[in-house]
């Protein structure tokens, strides 16, 4: 479990100056009863040592366990990890070193901060902290020498996943004049990686202390006079007792009114008065301010620029483009800060926000106060500019290559081995994915009563899952069409592979372009409807019809929308996913197939499916969440992980939906061949 992070190190002084200071740097996360032990001839770059630490042993683990043992606690062997700076190259300089204390059922039991100061000074405090990693402690270690030992820390120390978020803030007297946080990413920490970090920062311990002497004689400079140094506390190696406090409000004496009120509720009245809500999610402002209720996923609003971009755009695409940018982020879950945020619109029925003139001149006079008024920002690079009339034939192209060429290596990190980018179908509450997705496969295969011999179109055939699967399974001649240059040469390579090529055919070809009076025993296709357009839908309807032979059937998969919500899912979607994507409610749906002669014979609504399906994307995404950053950099993934979770909270609450309609196209006598019941539920 060992690994490094490449961290974002930022610390920000709101009083009695502001001063910002910005720099990445890496760290490790590493087991204490498992430390790494490089390779003899490079050792020198990575080592850990008790003695670098608070602590009288020769062990590391020995001295947390004494430091705990002496505050009553005992983890009877459980696990400790911990977020250092290793001894590179003879010297090491620690800032701040964080140690989870687990039982032996892996329960976190307490969280050990240690703080070095440049006068080689060491303390280290014991938190406990919430089911979100936040804790207070009083503060009693002299640290900067601008500040006195005084106030607390309010502290957000979460353990390390596929992803690093600390926020350390100091509170004195109501206000929160300083914050530090780590943002980070995790890599393994193979040799090749160690030595990469290396070679980037070969001397990062003395950059860092460096970094820090330079910016306290700058802040000298800006007139901060430095506080008298107390003694060191007396018990450096096990440690005092010490109170911690539970997350909890400030208390009375301790927050008086300030003269000027902090960045963070003066955002909270801004959304009070304009969105007639109360925050939903607890909010931090780039002076570390914080408002809103505890107890949740925490909006990390990180600069002005942030807001500037809500102010230019009050919508949902501002708040993406602010995520997307690293202009906001989330500390917590992100799927229940969302869930939380909608919820909140609804019981204030403000999912759309319409301001008036007065709500905008207030926003303009706060805007101004907070110093966010300026130019527009810049839109980030990642969102779709398509050019031509609206769903013809090119800017399709273009549209579905924005979507799917992304590449084909970003969809196998995110997709089953399958390759099937549509809802699965879920037979046991603990199906895997993967067996979920054959399940589908299998239900549209009995559905459209496949049989060998028979010929199968799939329109927008994706990856080829089903035509492969059909191909394989029920030994039918199945043809495949696409726009994605990409997907049809991942499918020509797979036919290849598998020896299908005498019966899978793949075509780089638009809909429209099948040749007229090519038919088919079976017709599908499988969430491309979507991307048809509201104008083109009836003509669509009526050339898969006229693909099909008379009793042929058709298998339609289709995502549909609550009616009065957004056709293309919203301007983020519309902006940066599948621009020029047109849902439309189910019955609309069913009417262009039925005004294009074929007969609707039976639908199955899987949102539920869905809900699950992206879940396990998710999962899979977050996983993978450093090799997908290396494949399409940290704006493309923010879009993505922004989209999966809004996906998933879509159908999740009913707002969206996907559907499989079986219909057949009879004869003009109105034969069908169909069953009088449903035997493809039988499997």
């Amino acid at each position: 479990m060992n690994s490094l992070y490449e961290i974002d190190i930022r610390h920000v002084r709101g009083a009695p100056v502001r001063h910002q200071v910005a720099h990445r740097s890496y760290q490790w996360f590493v087991d204490l009863d498992d430390l790494p032990r490089l390779p003899w001839p490079i050792r020198s770059v990575a080592q850990f040592r008790a003695t670098d630490h608070v602590g009288s042993t020769q062990s590391l683990r020995a001295n947390i366990d004494e430091f705990l043992g002496a505050n009553g606690i005992d983890l009877h062997g459980g696990s400790i990890t911990m977020l250092t700076n290793a001894r590179s190259l003879g010297y090491v300089f620690n800032p701040l070193t964080l140690y989870w204390c687990h039982d032996p059922d892996s329960t976190l039991r307490a969280v050990v901060a240690e703080v070095h100061n440049t006068y080689s000074d060491r303390h280290r405090y014991l938190l406990q902290p919430d089911e979100m990693g936040r804790a207070e402690t009083e503060k009693q270690f002299y640290v900067s020498p601008f500040y006195p030992v005084d106030g607390y820390y309010r502290m957000s120390v979460p353990e390390p996943g596929e992803r690093l978020s600390i926020t350390i803030t100091l509170h004195r007297d109501g206000q929160p004049p300083f914050t530090a946080s780590l943002r980070g990413s995790r890599r393994p920490a193979t040799t090749a990686g160690v030595l990469r970090a290396v070679v980037r920062r070969p001397f990062e311990n003395w950059r860092v202390r460096a970094l820090i002497q330079l910016h306290g004689i700058r802040l000298y400079l800006k007139g901060l006079r430095v506080a008298e140094r107390p003694p060191a506390p007396n018990d450096p190696h096990t440690g005092a007792p010490r109170a911690t406090r539970p997350t909890e409000s400030p208390r009375p004496e301790e927050n008086p009114m300030p003269a000027r009120r902090a960045a963070a509720d003066r955002i909270a009245g801004i959304v009070k008065e304009s969105a007639g809500l109360d925050l939903p999610v607890r909010i931090r402002a780039w002076d570390g301010s914080e408002a809103g209720p505890t107890n949740t996923p925490v909006l990390l609003i990180n600069n002005r620029r942030a807001l500037r971009r809500l102010l230019w755009s009050p919508n949902e695409l501002g708040l993406a483009r602010a995520y997307i940018t690293g202009d906001l982020d989330v500390d917590g879950d992100i799927v229940d800060g969302f869930r939380l945020a909608w919820r909140a619109a609804r019981r204030n029925n403000a999912a759309t926000v319409s301001l008036g003139l007065s709500d905008r001149l207030r926003a303009a006079r706060s805007a101004v106060s907070l110093g966010i008024i300026g130019a527009r920002p810049a839109t980030p690079a990642s969102e779709a500019k398509l050019r031509g009339r609206l769903h013809s034939r090119k800017r399709d192209r273009d549209a579905i290559s924005h979507h799917y060429d992304l590449s084909n290596e970003f969809y196998e990190l995110l997709l089953d081995e399958s390759m099937a980018y549509s809802s699965a179908y879920f037979t046991s509450p603990d199906e895997t994915l993967e067996s979920a997705q054959r399940a589908k496969l299998d239900l549209i295969c009995r559905k459209l009563d496949l049989k060998p011999g028979m010929r199968l179109l799939d329109v927008g055939c994706g990856w080829g899952s089903l035509i492969l699967h059909a191909a394989e399974h029920y030994g039918v001649q199945a043809t495949g069409v696409t726009l994605s240059q990409q997907q049809r040469d991942f499918v020509a390579k797979r036919v290849a592979e598998r020896g299908l090529a005498d019966r899978v055919t793949v075509r780089l070809q638009d809909y429209r372009e099948i040749p007229s009076g090519e038919t088919f025993d079976a017709v599908s296709s499988i969430e491309m409807g979507e991307h048809v357009g509201q104008v083109n839908y009836g003509s669509y309807a009526a050339t898969l019809h006229d693909h099909l032979v008379p009793t042929g059937r058709l298998l339609l998969q289709q995502m549909s929308r609550h009616a009065g919500t957004a056709p293309g899912g919203g301007a983020f979607i519309e902006s940066y996913i599948a621009p020029d994507m047109h849902m439309r409610p189910l019955a609309e749906t069913l009417g262009f197939l039925e005004a294009a002669g074929l007969e609707i014979r039976d639908v199955e609504a899987m949102r539920e499916h869905y809900v699950r399906t992206v879940a396990g994307w998710i999962d899979r995404f977050e996983r993978r969440y450093d090799e997908v950053t290396s494949l399409v950099g940290e704006e493309v993934a923010r879009v993505w992980r922004l989209y999966l979770v809004g996906g998933a909270l879509s159908f999740e609450e009913g707002r969206m939906g996907v559907d499989q309609i079986l219909a057949v196209r009879a004869t003009s006598e109105g034969e069908s061949s169909m069953p009088a019941d449903r035997p493809w539920a039988r499997g």
